[in-house]
């Protein structure tokens, strides 16, 4: 993947990816960054996928750090789904997928007339909100949202947002909050809602001509900590009970709430 007029150490000149990576800093770059994907998928549902293409963005262009992203997801995705295999709350997630796809295809539509920087304000001050009313107002239940039309809802926002801002996850943790989604199918339904998202998103990009076979090998060449992410993931999320993942994840989408105000 060639990209023009890239600046690097102090000078402009056409780059690819496969330079970029072979650089011991950017190597660890994807190195920290597959492991926190892999943990984030088996141990918080995916919450912290929301920092990799910033993290990414400290050495390569936006569109490389987003089009690298995708086969370093669908690889987390796919050792998430064995993990979790058929754990996954199917009738949820037959109200979930629809909503999605539906909520990618209006992201598209309206791409160009969506403020980003608005609506990742928006996600993020609704983070904040909900994390810190589970915090300290835990009596207060928001039955408007605990039925289909909540799910199709959830879901649709979680569509627009992953297509836009690339911030799928917060709308998608607060739903499940808010219905009181067991630990085990809490992770699970989101491993195999994101899977489904981003094999989508993988046709769009395959469509535009934006995956290279080189971005490919360099996501494979990190298989291994991906294995290592999705082990440590596991080990986490077992160890916590039902008690303690949900005020993980309140904590967790305070912490996403913030960074999204202030990136």
């Amino acid at each position: 993947m060639v990209v023009k007029n890239v600046k690097l150490y102090g000078t402009k000149r056409k780059i690819n990816l496969g330079e970029v990576v072979m650089e011991p800093s950017a190597a660890l770059l994807i190195a920290i960054v597959v492991l926190l994907i892999g943990i984030s998928k088996s141990a918080f549902a995916g919450a912290l996928g929301v920092f990799a293409v910033p993290l990414l963005m400290f050495k390569f262009t936006a569109i490389e750090a987003i089009t690298l992203m995708l086969p370093l997801l669908i690889i987390a995705d796919t050792m998430s789904i064995k993990s979790f295999w058929k754990k996954w709350d199917k009738e949820l997630l037959a109200l979930l997928i629809p909503g999605a796809v539906v909520g990618i295809v209006i992201a598209n539509l309206l791409i160009d007339y969506i403020n980003s920087g608005y609506l990742r304000n928006i996600i993020a001050y609704i983070c904040i909100i909900f994390a810190l009313k589970n915090i300290f107002f835990q009596r207060l239940q928001l039955s408007f949202i605990q039925n289909r039309v909540g799910a199709y809802f959830m879901s649709a926002c979680s569509g627009i947002s992953s297509t836009l801002v690339h911030a799928g996850g917060p709308p998608l943790i607060i739903y499940f909050t808010a219905i009181g989604l067991p630990r085990t199918q809490f992770v699970a339904t989101a491993a195999a809602f994101f899977a489904v998202m981003n094999i989508i998103k993988l046709m769009g990009v395959l469509s535009l001509g934006l995956l290279s076979i080189e971005t490919v090998i360099t996501a494979l060449a990190f298989f291994p900590l991906a294995l290592v992410g999705n082990w440590l993931g596991l080990k986490i999320n077992q160890n916590l009970d039902k008690q303690l993942f949900e005020k993980v994840m309140n904590y967790v989408l305070l912490i996403l709430g913030g960074w999204l105000a202030v990136n």
